[in-house]
């Protein structure tokens, strides 16, 4: 199925007010790529602010999402984690706020976990995914930067991710584009069930 978007605005961040909506939250690492994820599966070049210098993001950002002839959500960006030069009381008080967000979110229907396809999954992406089991929201893991590496190298690493996570994770480039599709069927067969 294509999905079309009919809009896509900021809608703001988890301290405010939001209309009742099925989410997507993004989480990995603060360089890993989460906000170029959400602009290319909305096709937009800049609604999801990208930085150079990672761990910009200090809030949690829910992006209002219309589809066409599908129901509306909310894609969210989490804070970035594990980010070296950050220091040590942000990434305390990020890891709060995110688990806040995950307390008794019965909104939240899937949660990507972002992971370089280059590195293996760390102590961080394991305690998210269990944040995510928690709420009851499906887990799935995005294996980005996948155009960084040749299509063996790149399926070696998917088996590898596989058997550390006990997932199957979706190879995904923003470059090439590939996975974008893949990762829009898993969110549709969450929020738009049968």
């Amino acid at each position: 199925m294509i999905v079309k978007v009919r809009d896509a605005r900021y809608a703001g961040t988890i301290y405010e007010s939001l209309p009742r909506l099925p989410q997507v939250a993004f989480a990995g690492r603060s360089n890993v790529g989460k906000s170029s994820l959400i602009n290319a599966l909305l096709n937009r070049k800049s609604l999801v602010k990208t930085s150079k210098q990672p761990g910009k993001t200090r809030n949690i950002n829910f992006f209002e999402v219309d589809l066409v002839d599908l129901p509306s959500l909310y894609l969210v960006d989490l804070p970035g984690y594990g980010y070296a030069r950050v220091p040590q009381g942000m990434k305390s008080a990020w890891e709060k706020l995110a688990a806040r967000y995950f307390r008794g979110n019965e909104d939240l229907r899937l949660l990507m976990v972002l992971l370089d396809i280059r590195r293996d999954p760390g102590k961080e992406e394991f305690m998210v995914l269990d944040l995510a089991r928690s709420t009851g929201a499906r887990p799935l893991i995005a294996a980005t930067k996948a155009d960084k590496l040749t299509f063996s190298a790149r399926a070696r690493r998917v088996k590898e991710i596989a058997r550390l996570s006990g997932a199957e994770p979706i190879p995904v480039s923003v470059v090439s584009r590939e996975g974008v599709d893949a990762i829009w069927e898993c969110i549709l067969r969450e929020i738009a069930p049968g």
